[in-house]
């Protein structure tokens, strides 16, 4: 059975023969009930204590729970972002390449015709030689035909 400091205070004793001295009991029951409304005082001050403690641990763990679940969400992101970079670089690495393989292109392309160009201006080049070495042949034909035939003219008598 369970007893408050009221029931202790309140309880009564037969008396009988030599029995106990009813001061001594009545300060004892006083003082016991004294120390038993203090433990129970206690009791409740650590029930109460443990129970805000309690929620300040849900409220720790919540919070806790929280703080896991943002590290979470920002490491996905990092991951996310690198898969994102890497991708990204990659393609920019791709399309310098194209680019690079197109400017080649494009550079054989035209070498390749300048080079059949400059082959194109050679051969004008020896046509206009060899027609100029011919027309100056001609010249030179024509012109000792006319000094020869001056001369052929000068060796004649004169009518």
């Amino acid at each position: 059975m369970k007893y408050t400091p009221i029931d202790i205070r309140q309880l009564t004793f037969s008396v009988g023969f030599r029995g106990y001295a009813t001061g001594e009991v009545n300060a004892f029951l006083e003082s016991l009930a004294t120390e038993i409304e203090e433990v129970l005082k206690e009791n409740a001050d650590l029930r109460e204590r443990v129970e805000e403690q309690g929620g300040q641990i849900a409220e720790l763990k919540k919070a806790e729970g929280a703080l896991t679940t943002t590290l979470l969400m920002a490491q996905k992101a990092i991951e996310e972002m690198k898969r994102s970079a890497q991708k990204e670089g990659e393609l920019i690495i791709r399309q310098a390449e194209l680019r690079a393989e197109e400017i080649s292109r494009s550079a054989v392309k035209e070498g390749t015709q300048l080079h059949g160009e400059i082959l194109r201006l050679r051969q004008q080049r020896d046509f206009f030689v060899e027609k100029v070495r011919s027309l100056m042949q001609n010249l030179e034909k024509t012109l000792q035909w006319e000094e020869e035939k001056a001369a052929d003219k000068e060796g004649e008598p004169s009518v």
